[in-house]
């Protein structure tokens, strides 16, 4: 064998082993790896329908009737007659201011009215004599003239003396402290003994009516000229056989007042400083549970719009915080769309941009998927539009 027979021998040797080697990687390259299955996402179907527009608004509980107690004369408090935190009713005597000066100026009132009464009549019983006596010259002009004179003179003063005894009589009256209205009476500021003035700059008692009562809910103005635009427009029903529009209320401790509130009026005042209006409601409080200066969370029933209740696990937001969700299109491929929420309604955001009727939205785990991912979709059990009950 030639030295050249053997480098082609060992030649060909070698390249058979690197055959044998690369054997496995061409097997390899000509692998396709296996298709990745579309991801399931569920969806439900938009659907468009009458929601009604529920606007939630702060408020403060107002009382409908306040009536200060105040003595109306001067004098000791002789006695406290009511219950200190209890209901008392309108006319019920609440104190007794000392009556005794008062009786005694009433009595020499009418002491002094009964005095010029009796000299009437002496007066008049006087000119009765000399009717006759001044026709026969036996007594003179002047007399009689002077006596006539004198009778309107006590019949004036009858006057001035019974207007005594009138106030007087008022004055007796009002030693004794009445309520003015029905409510809660606070409790006595003034104890027994106290001196009491008609010019006292605080009050001995608060009368404060609970049924029924009144709600101050506190509207933006943009808020209400957005509603008024609406409605102009005809995008927005008011509720149809409704006298006052509706209001429920939210407690502090987050529980819903049984009985709804009616809406009266709104103020024609913008306040500068926080730009808003104030409307006032009315509620009936049998059970005393409201109290004055309470502060309750309002729902105010608008009326009715057609729009579109997103489920809350829908709806995303980017860094904007503008909020956006996911769409199946046609060719079960995720889609983007950015929406304009109005407010939260149950478990519900309240939409009517960026959703057009029949929209597939993807509701499974939005967040797991991206825009351009091709899905198979599962249609969920509640539809876009419908609360379920």
């Amino acid at each position: 064998m030639t030295i050249t027979d053997s480098f082609f021998t060992k030649w060909h040797k070698e390249c058979a082993v690197l055959c044998v080697l690369l054997l496995p990687l061409a097997a390899c390259k000509e692998q396709k790896p296996a298709p990745k299955p579309s991801a399931k996402a569920n969806f439900v179907i938009a659907n468009p329908q009458d929601v009604e527009l529920l606007i939630d608004l702060t408020g403060r509980i107002t009382p409908m009737r306040v009536s200060e107690v105040r003595p109306q004369v001067n004098g000791y408090l002789y006695k406290r007659l009511f219950e200190e935190g209890t209901d008392v009713t309108k006319d019920q005597q609440l104190y007794q201011v000392d009556p005794r000066p008062y009786q005694a100026a009433l009595d020499n009132a009418q002491g002094k009215l009964n005095s010029d009464l009796a000299t009437l009549r002496a007066q008049t019983l006087k000119l009765k004599r000399y009717g006759p006596l001044k026709n026969m010259d036996a007594v003179s002009r002047q007399d009689y003239d002077d006596t006539l004179a004198a009778q309107e003179a006590t019949k004036a003063t009858i006057e001035s003396d019974r207007a005594s005894v009138r106030q007087a009589q008022l004055d007796l009256e009002y030693t004794g402290i009445n309520a003015t209205i029905s409510g809660r009476i606070s409790r006595s500021i003034q104890t027994q003994g106290a001196l009491m003035a008609t010019n006292q700059a605080n009050p001995v008692a608060i009368i404060t009516q609970l049924d029924p009562m009144f709600v101050d809910i506190i509207q933006p103005t943009a808020e209400q000229l957005r509603l008024r635009s609406r409605l102009a427009n005809g995008k927005l029903e008011t509720l149809r056989g409704a006298a006052h529009v509706p209001v429920d209320l939210i407690l502090e401790d987050n529980t819903r007042y049984p009985l709804q509130a009616n809406l009266l009026f709104t103020e024609v005042v913008t306040n500068q400083e926080t730009g808003s209006v104030i409307q006032r409601a009315i509620v009936r409080n049998p059970d005393k549970l409201l109290l004055s200066g309470m502060y309750v969370r309002t729902v105010m029933h608008e009326g009715m719009e057609k729009a579109f209740l997103i489920p809350q696990e829908a709806v995303m937001r980017g860094l904007d915080e503008k909020p956006y969700l996911y769409i199946i299109n046609k060719d079960n491929v995720v889609e983007r769309r950015d929406i304009e929420t109005q407010r939260m309604q149950e478990t519900f955001w309240v939409t009517t941009k960026g959703v057009n009727a029949g929209d597939k939205i993807l509701v499974s785990n939005p967040t797991s998927y991206r825009p351009g991912q091709k899905v198979q979709p599962e249609e969920g059990r509640t539809p876009v539009g419908v609360v379920p009950q």
